[in-house]
């Protein structure tokens, strides 16, 4: 067991190694990672954004030696910091206009956090909007303003004050404060929702969205984390709407890729001797990290520009030929998102496109298809990409801005290669590379899209919860497993079954005396040996979440099975399920 499985991250670390996405890479050179066989991989994430060089740039490193052979001291709150004073002077000058001031955060979750000290303290309100969808970090405060509930359950969140509103919804967001109008402290937005899945905003809306806010003396804060310093085209992706913000939030690529740093940059309207007086940091504002962000702005603002207006151009060339795959594949690939190196691919298959007949649309719906398509492109193409956080079916193409039009034609085509076997349903393509096994010739394929046998929702329901009996099964469902072995399909069913939660896959009527009713099918994805091998409670949670499936999906009794029925005793292990049982 590698020791970040063992001492950080055992689940995490779990998952990471059974979609093979755990690999050890010991070298980072520009846009390429090394492993330790010395193996080549393209990185096409860059850190979510954290690397706008790639790795180990020798500029930014220059800057942190200069540092060493300067002798600077690196923490010495509080006094009048020399290198945080550059950056800040220098970040004023780049930044929209009327931004005045500079607080310095360890991190993207920390600005944000800082952002809503600021916000509360100029306003004396406490409430918070935020949009649905979107993203601003894991820290209790950020989590509180990041618009997806399944992060926040766990630790409390949202804490009380924030409220989420759809994103470009503007009729939404002035009612809300119309209805409230001394309630909201600011509204936070990202210019483009990233970890949403590449999300733009109707055209106008942020402008819209500032003006409602000073209506109702709201303060407008732009989440640029992510967006900002050159990954949209532009330095900043506000520009596209040339509006400026009360607050502008900054991370990730400031660091050059190498120092962790973050920044709140604020009109002077909006900064308060009670923040100033009161919000400090250890860490923040330490001269490492400030020269490294000197240093980064330096290498994005030379030559007019240049590097920015390279990633505008060749951003648009690779989305254009990411469109011409969309339209080549228009039943696989939904949309194309997104402006310069900041792109997301959303994917359309689910349950439907290839009907029941194919696990593909099993992985979707569960939201592992997009992970499992980052591990056959990291494995079979030597090439790093990564889905969104919230947006499940959407896979972000967000390389270094150093990434040349060469590497974009290569992601083009292993994408295109990607592409035309998921078109015909081939599952066997997609999950071969989990067991080291090169690509064979394909069975016939599944067809593009099955019939749809219409089996009317009829209020009598039922389900039956069933499982494989053996290995063969698999192919038997889906046609493009045969070309694997009883033992390699066994090999990948171990890999996966801790993955694959219960699902539908058939449904059929039933009529008697006068009478209809529609049953379902629960498919368990687990053999007899795989069902007793486990742990007996294990087992029975494994059977209790099929049940609760078919229940909430309106079934009025449910029969367990062959083994769904031997693990649990008969149904008697399964207390109080909310449904009757039969076997």
């Amino acid at each position: 067991m590698h020791p970040f499985q063992q001492y950080i991250n055992p689940h995490l670390g779990r998952l990471l190694n059974r979609l093979k996405l755990d690999k050890r890479f010991v070298r980072g050179e520009g846009c390429y990672l090394f492993d330790a066989a010395g193996e080549r991989y393209l990185d096409f994430v860059a850190a979510y954004g954290a690397l706008p060089f790639g790795f180990n740039p020798p500029a930014i490193w220059a800057a942190l030696q200069a540092v060493e052979k300067n002798r600077e001291p690196s923490f010495v709150q509080p006094s009048a910091l020399e290198a945080a004073g550059c950056l800040a002077g220098r970040l004023v000058q780049l930044a929209p206009r009327d931004l005045s001031y500079v607080t310095f955060t360890n991190s993207g979750a920390e600005a944000v956090e800082a952002a809503i000290k600021l916000c509360r303290a100029a306003t004396g309100r406490l409430g918070i909007l935020t949009a649905e969808n979107s993203f601003h970090g894991k820290t209790l405060g950020a989590l509180s303003a990041t618009g997806r509930s399944s992060y926040q359950i766990p630790f409390g969140a949202p804490v009380p004050g924030f409220e989420r509103l759809p994103y470009g919804d503007l009729s939404a967001l002035e009612n809300t404060l119309a209805n409230r109008p001394e309630t909201f402290a600011a509204l936070i937005l990202e210019p483009i929702q990233g970890e949403g899945g590449i999300i733009i905003p109707p055209s106008g809306y942020l402008a819209a969205a500032r003006e409602l806010c000073h209506r109702y003396g709201v303060l407008f804060v732009l989440d640029e984390i992510q967006t900002g310093l050159g990954r949209t085209g532009r330095l900043f992706a506000c520009e596209r709407e040339g509006i400026n913000p009360d607050v502008l939030l900054l991370a990730k690529a400031l660091g050059g890729g190498l120092m962790p740093i973050g920044a709140v940059l604020c009109t002077a309207a909006c900064y308060t001797e009670a923040f100033a007086t009161k919000h400090s940091s250890t860490f923040a504002g330490n001269t490492l990290a400030c020269r490294a962000g000197f240093r980064t702005l330096d290498l994005l603002t030379r030559d007019n520009q240049a590097l920015i207006r390279q990633v505008a151009a060749n951003g648009a060339w690779l989305k254009t030929g990411l469109t011409a795959l969309k339209e080549k594949y228009p039943h696989v690939l939904k949309a194309i998102r997104g402006e310069g190196y900041m792109l997301g691919l959303e994917f359309g298959i689910n349950s439907e496109t290839f009907g029941r007949s194919c696990l593909l649309g099993v992985l979707a719906d569960q939201e592992n298809l997009t992970p499992l398509i980052a591990s056959y492109m990291l494995n079979v193409h030597k090439i790093r990409v990564a889905p969104t956080l919230n947006g499940a079916q959407v896979i972000r193409i967000e390389p270094p801005l150093t990434a040349t039009r060469e590497m974009c034609r290569e992601v083009i085509a292993a994408i295109d290669h990607l592409l035309a076997f998921l078109a015909t349903g081939n599952t066997a393509e997609l999950l071969g590379h989990l067991l080291d096994i090169p690509s064979r010739p394909q069975v016939p394929a599944s067809p593009i899209r099955a019939q749809k046998t219409a089996v009317p929702a009829l209020p009598d329901r039922f389900a039956f919860i069933v499982h494989p009996i053996a290995g063969r099964n698999y192919a038997e469902m889906d046609q493009s497993l045969q070309v694997f072995s009883p033992a390699e399909i066994n090999r990948l069913a171990d890999r996966f079954n801790d993955l694959i939660h219960p699902f539908v896959i058939g449904k059929t009527q039933v009529t008697a005396g006068g009478q209809s009713a529609t049953g379902e099918f629960i498919a368990v994805a687990r053999t007899p040996e795989q069902l007793l091998a486990l742990p007996v409670r294990d087992a029975v949670s494994t059977i209790r979440e099929a049940v609760d499936l078919a229940r909430q999906r309106g079934a009025r009794i449910v029969g367990l099975g062959a083994y769904s029925s031997v693990v649990t005793r008969g149904g008697l292990l399964l207390k109080n399920p909310g449904v009757p049982l039969t076997t």
